[in-house]
């Protein structure tokens, strides 16, 4: 069965306290699901896209609410290996109130995920796609992972998939200069590149104002597109040699995580629907009303998004 996009990455179950709560003092927590990629594919599928993520958990309750989870949210799981006697990745989330920042946990160490091989992947339906799309964080989690990267994105582009590569470097799981020439060979010919403006600048020593940004990382990639987040000042994008830029919304912020994932999908939208400037405003969108939905799931549909570009809320960052 051919699905429009195809992601791969690992899945972790996520443990928050309540805001103002501590993680020194745990106790009550609420639990959910995340991880980049599945949350790209979980808001490619409630866009009414079809989506199928590429993965593997543990053969026991966790890996199952996991497995579940992303199947509830319409996203085809069934070459999700289920694999006995491994560990399904944890973080646990204290949010942040102004000016205390959140602060992230992670127990993900040998996952399941990180033994996932060439053999696991349907490579039928990656080359039958409409796109695929990767997050630098895949790359970063094992030696294995990184060379099954570099083949899940090698083996699209010469089957025509569109190549979607989101940077999302993390300093927990690399250093710098380790990340940098791994990301550069990830990036390297994508149809589409996304990363922050912290990242074009700490990752790979670009600077500028976003519109350099953007020029900077297109040669440096030799990619089609390039589209550079900019927070609460919205995000610019590259084709060509035209420089969109797209300013941000007032939005009040439930849980930030997850927000960029929401602005992926809605690039990765336009690649399947054939134009990806047109879904910048789209994209921007979806990221705002991340913002205001607690976990790490874009839980909106394509009417609410549709509405928040009727309504024209007010712009941020001019």
């Amino acid at each position: 069965m051919s699905v429009e996009v195809v992601t791969m990455g690992e899945a972790l179950l996520r443990f928050s306290v309540p805001r103002g709560t501590r993680l020194t003092e745990l106790s009550d927590v609420s639990v959910s699901v995340g991880g980049a990629e599945s949350n790209v594919a979980v808001a490619l599928a409630r866009m009414g896209c079809s989506a199928a993520w590429i993965s593997a958990v543990p053969d026991n309750a966790l890996g199952h609410r996991v497995r579940n989870c992303l199947g509830s949210n319409g996203v085809d799981v069934q070459h999700v290996q289920v694999v006995p006697e491994e560990r399904m990745g944890l973080y646990f989330v204290e949010p942040g109130s102004f000016p205390r920042p959140t602060q992230v946990v992670y127990d993900r160490r040998d996952s399941a995920v990180t033994r996932l091989d060439p053999s696991d992947i349907p490579w039928s339906m990656v080359e039958s796609a409409k796109a695929v799309h990767l997050s630098g964080i895949t790359p970063a989690l094992s030696d294995s992972l990184r060379q099954l990267s570099l083949e899940f994105v090698a083996r699209a582009r010469a089957a025509g998939t569109a190549v979607c590569v989101d940077v999302n470097y993390r300093s927990l799981l690399w250093e710098v200069a380790e990340a940098r020439p791994a990301l550069l060979e990830l990036c390297y010919g994508a149809d589409l590149v996304i990363l922050t403006k912290e990242d074009a600048g700490d990752v790979f020593g670009f600077s500028g104002d976003p519109e350099e940004l953007v020029r900077q990382a297109r040669d440096a990639f030799s990619s089609r597109r390039v589209a550079v987040t900019l927070g609460p000042d919205g995000a610019v994008l590259i084709e060509g040699d035209e420089v969109l830029r797209e300013p941000g919304y007032e939005a009040e912020v439930v849980d930030r995580i997850g927000s960029g994932d929401a602005f992926a999908a809605g690039l990765v939208l336009g690649m399947v629907r054939g134009d990806v400037p047109g879904h910048l405003r789209t994209a921007v969108a979806m990221a705002v009303l991340k913002l205001g939905i607690q976990g790490d799931h874009l839980v909106a549909g394509p009417e609410e998004v549709a509405s928040m570009l009727r309504g024209s809320p007010r712009e941020v960052g001019r």
